[in-house]
């Protein structure tokens, strides 16, 4: 639960945005940590820019109920057996700062956090991909417990593959992002499989339809691609 008194929409809007990790249980960390939270997912991910390495990632569903925080495990690249355990997060926080504590029966942690950015922007939010181009047409996607989340925040995003049931993770990439007259721009700052990605910058149309978001351009090999992601 939260220390000072917020309504549930304040307290989602004051959690939601991109976070610089400072500690974590009273350490600091050897390269750089970010939390991202767009509800109803937080992704929290490790790795190094000058190195291009990816160090790991976990991340899962948050839900705020007046003032009391849940997080459950959807993904991690630590520790796999971690997926599907229930956490009551604890948040004390100002504009600028936040120290989140997360608890559950077998486990517990302490992150001291600085805001990068509030999650605001045209695509600030939690997507998955519903529909892509096959052979020139829009196919709709089937959707199982297999599932690609795209978060945006107001500056960065990061994109995760994972299956929650079977417990596997199939990749993740993120970094900076800025939308300008129509166009989406990616600057990769890290990715799990692939670490030539990193530093590369992408750009894309993108259009915006209540909760559809029409993505379309070249692909990191130069294909033309067009998707469709749906808010969560």
């Amino acid at each position: 639960m939260a220390s000072d008194h917020r309504s549930e929409a304040d307290l989602a809007e004051a959690l939601e945005g991109a976070w610089e990790i400072q500690t974590v249980d009273g350490e600091k960390l050897d390269h750089r940590g970010v939390l991202l939270i767009e509800s109803p997912y937080a992704f929290y991910t490790e790795f190094d820019i000058d190195s291009k390495k990816f160090v790991g990632s976990r991340g899962g569903a948050i839900q705020i109920m007046g003032d009391k925080i849940s997080y459950t495990t959807e993904f991690n690249t630590w520790d796999k057996e971690n997926v599907g355990t229930d956490y009551e997060v604890t948040a004390s926080m100002n504009r600028k700062k936040a120290t989140l504590e997360f608890k559950s029966s077998g486990d517990s942690f302490t992150m001291v956090l600085t805001r990068i950015d509030n999650g605001d922007g045209d695509l600030a939010g939690a997507w998955r991909i519903t529909d892509r181009m096959r052979n020139g047409e829009m196919q709709a996607m089937r959707l199982g417990a297999r599932k690609t989340i795209k978060m945006i925040t107001g500056s960065r995003f990061q994109w995760v593959a994972f299956n929650p049931e079977s417990k596997q993770f199939s990749g993740t990439g993120g970094g900076k992002v800025v939308l300008k007259d129509g166009k989406y721009n990616e600057h990769i700052e890290f990715f799990s499989k692939n670490p030539d990605r990193v530093g590369a910058d992408l750009s894309f149309d993108y259009k915006v339809n209540g909760d559809k978001w029409d993505h379309s351009g070249l692909s990191s090999t130069g294909n033309p691609i067009r998707e469709i992601w749906t808010k969560q």
